[in-house]
């Protein structure tokens, strides 16, 4: 895209318009209500590509609980997740985007990026996260098989043909942030 295109973007509008063109599009997300996800830009801190791009909130606890009381020893702690209303509706995942890294990915990593965040939502879409067997419940035993089920995502949705607008926030890049082509 070229660096003089008229573009402004909305990046988070444009994000939860792909999250729900994807859980209509592909039964692997059809559990998720979009409208119970809310995006959210946050700067990422360091240079370069490596690191995180994307992190999911869950705002209730284990089944969609929204407290979870611990006893340690004699002591109990409650702890209870505040309600979170947005556009009048109520919001069970936060999904925050860090700029400008999610920005320097190739398009088909940033769609790839969106997707792994939403197969993290439970099958329940309670606010709880998908929870997988064995000591890394947030990505199963193998974070490779993982990744290979949200490529089989990432294929099966563009296979149903996306329209090409809702897909072109994706060629936004680091530059168009820094000149304010992204709000």
């Amino acid at each position: 895209m070229s660096s003089s295109a008229p573009l402004l973007c909305d990046l988070s509008a444009s994000l939860a318009a792909l999250a729900d063109d994807l859980c209509r599009r592909t039964p692997q997300l059809a559990h998720i209500d979009p409208q119970r996800i809310l995006f959210a830009i946050s700067r990422s801190r360091s240079a370069g590509t490596h690191g995180t791009y994307a992190r999911i909130a869950p705002l209730r606890f284990a089944a969609g609980a929204a407290e979870y009381t611990r006893r340690r020893g004699r002591f109990a702690e409650t702890f209870r997740m505040p309600a979170l209303v947005h556009a009048g509706r109520p919001i069970l995942y936060l999904i925050h985007i860090l700029v400008p890294r999610f920005l320097r990915l190739p398009e088909e990593q940033k769609l790839a990026t969106v997707i792994h965040e939403l197969y993290h939502v439970s099958e329940r879409c309670d606010g709880d996260i998908r929870r997988f067997a064995g000591r890394n419940f947030a990505h199963g035993s193998s974070r490779r098989s993982y990744d290979r089920q949200v490529e089989t995502i990432r294929q099966a949705y563009l296979a149903t043909g996306p329209a090409a607008d809702r897909l072109a926030f994706l060629q936004l890049t680091e530059d168009d942030w820094q000149q304010g082509r992204i709000r």
